[in-house]
């Protein structure tokens, strides 16, 4: 995306004003708001999305996978509402999106995996009221700012064990995602006694690039899981729309580090461990719009109750928090994130042994924080997997 866009996104966000709908203010700082593909399981936990006890559908954790032993599906959806102040005006901002949808298969001795991801969130609005000069006259105008657009992923993958504790897995993707932009600035008649003509500057960009996780999963005394995985990717490319009043852009995607564990501390009860990292640096040459860009690390921990009930059936009670660095900041403050959470488990149908639907939800609370700027906010997620389709 042009440097032109990204400058007028940073520079209005800064403005306060009105904001209309988004996912959160932070979204409308350099390529957004990273969001990690994970489901209410990990997120009650605080988890990144490496690491966990059993099979999983996680984009992050790809040996995960091949501990799945039926055919299975995953879709994950998650509401938030937040509010957002500079110190000296609030404003309020909700909005809902699926940032996972999965399925798995076994085939030749492993498991054949896809999976459609939600990476970073762009979507903004805002409006600011303020004074011109038109022929000597004071003159109110109104600017209206509107970004909507998400940079996503659609993976597919490969998972095996190696031996009855370790497992490898490798997942190769195409980046996938829109970028909208708006600006319209409305003068009030009123002054000079004319109507003027609205200035509109507008554009829409394509998202297209690769990425390849590789990873590998190991349990240790059938007491403890360790986990490591790393996403290279390509550059990521926006490609203008020929009616854009901007250019194409490139953006340098940097190497992503994760390592989890969890270890059974109790019968019934486990700590689970994860982090992240990221050098994202190398995007602010790309942005050149005064947004400042850094690597990042990101922590969680959590604890999980594996043997509680509901209602007669399994209901895993859990507790997280989690500290992430953002890599993008809305001024020259550094941005970071802190969220505590909790989520149930429900199984819904199971057999024997083998648990054919279950239901996850968690809740966060969690702050933003950047110089001025903090946002408060909840965070809802809700997961339905199905096995033995």
């Amino acid at each position: 995306m042009s440097v032109r866009v990204l400058t007028l996104a940073a520079g209005l966000s800064l403005l306060g004003g009105l904001p209309l709908a988004a996912q959160s203010l932070f979204g409308s700082s350099g390529l957004g708001l990273p969001l990690e593909a994970v489901d209410a399981r990990a997120r009650g936990l605080g988890n990144l999305g490496i690491g966990l006890s059993g099979g999983a559908l996680l984009p992050g954790d790809p040996a995960a996978a091949a501990r799945l032993r039926l055919p299975s599906a995953l879709l994950v959806a998650q509401p938030s509402w937040s509010d957002a102040s500079d110190g000296v005006e609030t404003n309020y901002f909700q909005g809902t999106r699926f940032p996972l949808m999965a399925a798995a298969y076994p085939v030749a001795g492993g498991i054949f995996s896809i999976h459609f991801a939600s990476l970073m969130d762009q979507d903004f609005q805002g409006e600011r009221v303020s004074s011109v000069m038109l022929g000597g006259v004071p003159t109110v105008t109104t600017d209206s700012f509107e970004q909507d657009g998400s940079v996503s992923s659609m993976n597919v993958g490969f998972a095996r064990m190696l031996t009855p504790q370790t497992s490898v897995g490798l997942t190769v993707g195409r980046y996938t995602g829109t970028f909208e932009r708006s600006l319209i600035r409305t003068v009030d008649p009123g002054a000079t006694g004319n109507p003027i003509q609205d200035f509109v500057s507008a554009g829409s960009w394509t998202y297209a690039g690769y990425l390849v996780t590789g990873g590998v999963a190991t349990r240790v005394a059938d007491l403890l899981n360790l986990a490591a995985s790393a996403t290279w990717s390509t550059q990521l490319d926006a490609e203008a729309s020929a009616t854009t009043q901007g250019g194409d852009g490139s953006f340098d995607v940097p190497l992503q580090l994760r390592a989890g564990a969890s270890a059974d501390l109790a019968p019934g009860l486990t700590l689970s461990a994860s982090a992240v990292r990221a050098d994202w640096s190398a995007v602010a040459d790309d942005l050149n719009d005064g947004s400042n860009a850094r690597a990042t690390t990101a922590l969680g921990v959590g604890l999980e109750l594996t043997q509680a009930r509901l209602l007669g059936r399994e209901a895993p009670l859990r507790l997280g928090f989690r500290r992430a660095d953002l890599p993008f900041s809305l001024n020259s403050g550094k941005a970071s994130e802190r969220i505590f959470s909790a989520g149930l488990g429900l199984s819904l149908n199971q057999t024997g042994e083998f648990v054919l639907a279950s239901a996850d939800m968690s809740l966060e609370r969690g702050r933003r924080s950047a110089g001025v700027f903090a946002e408060n906010f909840w965070r809802a997620t809700l997961s339905l997997r199905l096995a033995g389709l």
